[in-house]
């Protein structure tokens, strides 16, 4: 179809193509390319269709006008370069926009009988909603649904990353396996609500009491796993244990009840007693069993046999 063709197309039927568009979701956009040597490529707006108008924030008015006469230099200069890519290729090309509106477009260039391209049109799709949804879906396989902590799939992810710098820079990881001293009692006396509360709370304890490169986990129920990473020694250690057993028998007040409670820590290191990711989890959980079964409310080294 040829530039005559279009713009006679337009006139005549104006109304009637923006009516077929009107209730499209996807916004369509027409733009006339013009080219000279002071300026180079440059577009103008020749038709839109409401949904268009309505994301854009354009009326009419733009018709006519070229991309720099309604946008912003900074906006004006990456719909340019969109739309010259799109001119130059000589083929549609594929577009993902960021920001308040996600936008999915494809931008077609349009020649006429003499092969000189005279328009490009884009449709554009809002996937906004489609990528929130992703991002949530996301979110919830790496991140626990009660506390948004790092879930089980995710702390692995985290572990052998810190396992592998730890190796490339000489240094250790510490692995904290750890749990509430009869936890099972907050539910039965409270209800499973307090409960649930009770440990959205002690996951932004245990937040609080680590460095932001460290990792908290939760694997489900009261168990909680604390990856330490950059350890020079066990002192160090020790220190963040103790820290923690503090900070968790601090008093507790949810839903007008006031209560104490205690914790058992068993923890591995890397590579001293523990030689990967596995291993380090699973010498860990026995050094907490010993921690309970000393009394609970300590911490406990995995030593091996």
């Amino acid at each position: 179809m040829s530039k005559l063709d279009i713009e006679t197309l337009i006139s005549q039927y104006g109304d009637i193509l923006t009516s077929f568009f009107h209730h499209m979701s996807d916004m369509f956009f027409l733009m006339s390319v013009e080219e000279s040597e002071s300026e180079g490529l440059q577009f103008r707006y020749v038709l839109m269709n409401p949904a268009a108008m309505q994301v854009a924030k354009l009326t009419e008015e733009a018709y006519g006008k070229r991309i720099e006469d309604v946008y912003p230099e900074g906006k004006a200069s990456i719909l340019n370069r969109m739309y010259k890519k799109a001119v130059l290729s000589g083929a549609p090309i594929h577009y993902t926009s960021e920001g308040e509106v996600i936008g999915e477009s494809i931008l077609s260039p349009i020649y006429n009988k003499d092969g000189v391209c005279t328009h490009v049109f884009s449709v554009t799709r809002d996937i906004t909603e489609r990528k929130q949804l992703e991002s949530k879906l996301e979110h919830m396989a790496y991140h626990d649904v009660l506390t948004g902590l790092p879930n089980r799939r995710l702390l692995y992810i985290h572990l052998h990353n810190a396992l592998a710098a730890a190796k490339t820079n000489k240094d250790m990881v510490a692995g904290l396996f750890l749990d509430c001293d009869h936890f099972k009692q907050i539910n039965d006396t409270w209800g499973h609500n307090t409960g649930d509360q009770f440990l959205q709370l002690l996951g932004a304890r245990l937040s609080s009491c680590v460095r932001e490169g460290d990792t908290v986990a939760r694997l489900g129920g009261d168990e909680f796993v604390i990856i330490l990473t950059s350890i020079q020694n066990q002192q160090q250690v020790e220190k963040v244990s103790n820290r923690i057993i503090r900070a968790l028998q601090e008093p507790w007040i949810l839903e007008g009840h006031t209560f104490r409670s205690t914790t058992s820590i068993g923890i591995a290191l890397y590579p001293t007693t523990s030689s990967d990711a596995d291993q380090l989890l699973t010498h860990a959980d026995k050094a907490l069993y010993l921690a309970k079964a000393s009394g609970r409310n300590q911490f406990r080294f995995y030593q091996a046999e």
